[in-house]
């Protein structure tokens, strides 16, 4: 195992994977252990989706090179980490994938881990709106005045403009950054895609100030996903930005990256092409289109 994580884990995962696994078989059989076995495709993008987010996680917390030196309490501290931007049904899905990625290590390296997580119900926010509402470009521009700069508002900047990921707004480095063909590398983002965006005048003049007196290897945004979606969040409370019912808005840069969406949409780009262009690789998924064109006002 001398790969990196998320390679280790990509192939425990490819070598646990049974595309036609009968499953009745196993179901009445209690004394053979095949909670290992990965049983559908889509299960197995979405652990490998799952395991590039926390390796990136380990490695950059812990600089940890093994999966066997990965510890219970790294573990909990990244489900700790997930509180204030995720959903209680969405750290329910992580602490199962922690789980099910630690019992395909386990038997593809034969190792013994322990991944198991307590989640602390009483510290996640009531985030049910997270990924529904999408604000309305004047409220964008609202929140986007503010009197003081700051690497969280630039980072919204540069969501608002280009559709990003939360994740990528924290992970994105100077040398990814292309001024000379005006190009950005958003590199391994979910599901460890690479992909290519164009970047306008807007983003280049923020991103030229932004990187001043920066190596090619330092953050872009000196901030935590955590950090830039609770600055969201206070903006609305402060400009009084709420739902239609009078709710407090419990969004983040989803709700950025939906709008962006809409904005494109409006432009007369299709929906297959815009969720192409924002890092999705399916086609004609009527689920992503709920998510990303379908607003709670």
């Amino acid at each position: 195992m001398s790969k990196s994580l998320f390679y280790q884990f990509n192939t425990a995962l490819d070598m646990c994977f049974r595309l036609h696994f009968d499953k009745h078989s196993d179901k009445h059989n209690p004394e053979n252990d095949n909670s290992h076995i990965i049983k559908s495709l889509s299960s197995k993008s979405n652990l490998k989706d799952f395991a590039h987010d926390f390796s990136s996680y380990i490695r950059q917390e812990y600089s940890v090179k093994l999966i066997k030196e990965i510890t219970p309490e790294m573990c909990q501290n990244y489900i700790d980490s997930k509180y204030g931007s995720s959903s209680l049904q969405s750290i329910k899905a992580y602490k199962s994938s922690l789980l099910k990625i630690s019992q395909c290590a386990n038997k593809c390296f034969n190792i013994k881990t322990d991944f198991s997580v307590a989640i602390d119900e009483s510290k996640i926010e009531k985030t049910e709106t997270i990924k529904q509402y999408s604000f309305t470009n004047e409220e964008m521009q609202k929140i986007l005045a503010a009197p003081r700069t700051c690497d969280s508002l630039n980072a919204l900047k540069f969501a608002y403009w280009n559709g990003t990921r939360v994740n990528t707004l924290e992970r994105l480095e100077v040398r990814h950054i292309n001024f000379k063909d005006n190009k950005i590398t958003i590199f391994k983002d979910k599901g460890g895609r690479t992909r290519i965006i164009e970047m306008n005048e807007d983003t280049a003049k923020l991103l030229r100030e932004q990187i001043k007196g920066k190596n090619p290897q330092d953050k872009v945004f000196n901030i935590k996903k955590n950090s830039v979606n609770k600055y969201l969040r206070r903006r609305c409370e402060k400009l009084n930005i709420r739902t239609a019912d009078g709710s407090k808005i419990k969004s983040g840069v989803h709700s950025i990256r939906k709008l962006y969406c809409e904005n494109r949409e409006r432009d007369g780009h299709s929906r297959n092409t815009i969720i192409r262009d924002i890092g999705h690789s399916e086609k004609g998924r009527h689920d992503l289109e709920k998510v990303y064109f379908e607003s709670l006002k």
